[in-house]
């Protein structure tokens, strides 16, 4: 199923390097590679499931503190999903929030994720987005990723080739 899920990711998305984030705050950034429409489903943020503190410590002392960037909090909260090292092109969606909440920042966004069973989620598109354009998820008001000040800046890209469908 995993084979399936990625090939289709890799239809409708790409990976690319913003040319100019110098400050590395992006990193890697997911684009349309074909136009979207609203609600289609992109696909589930995979993972290892992390259901209990000790669990996640020690994955955090097997893969260091910055596996914690790759947690995606369950339904019932108790458990995470790590995309690191291990996860699918979804955990690389950026947080159109950079420093503080405005209205501006909040209209970027056009991807939300949706709930399915315990442990899944699932990402889809919210309105129309266009062959090029940037994905966008907002991961809430506790998720703070950019030192304050930190502006972003215009896009220019470099095009990564699409993951492999064993990863």
């Amino acid at each position: 199923m995993k084979e399936t899920h990625d090939a289709r990711m890799n239809a409708m998305m790409s990976v690319s390097i913003p040319l100019d984030d110098s400050d590395g705050y992006r990193g890697r950034t997911i684009y349309a590679k074909t136009d979207l429409t609203a609600f289609t489903v992109l696909g589930p943020y995979s993972g290892r499931l992390l259901d209990s503190e000790k669990i996640r410590r020690e994955y955090e002392k097997e893969y260091g503190k910055e596996a914690s960037n790759y947690y995606f909090a369950t339904r019932s909260q108790e458990r995470l999903v790590s995309a690191w090292p291990q996860g699918n092109l979804l955990s690389l969606l950026n947080s159109p929030v950079f420093t503080r909440r405005t209205a501006e920042a909040e209209a970027r966004q056009n991807v939300s994720a949706v709930l399915v069973g315990k442990n899944i989620n699932f990402f889809l598109t919210t309105r129309n987005i266009s062959a090029g354009e940037e994905l966008w998820f907002d991961y809430g008001p506790d998720y703070q990723h950019f030192e304050s000040g930190e502006a972003l800046h215009s896009t220019q890209v470099k095009e990564e080739p699409p993951s492999s469908e064993g990863e």
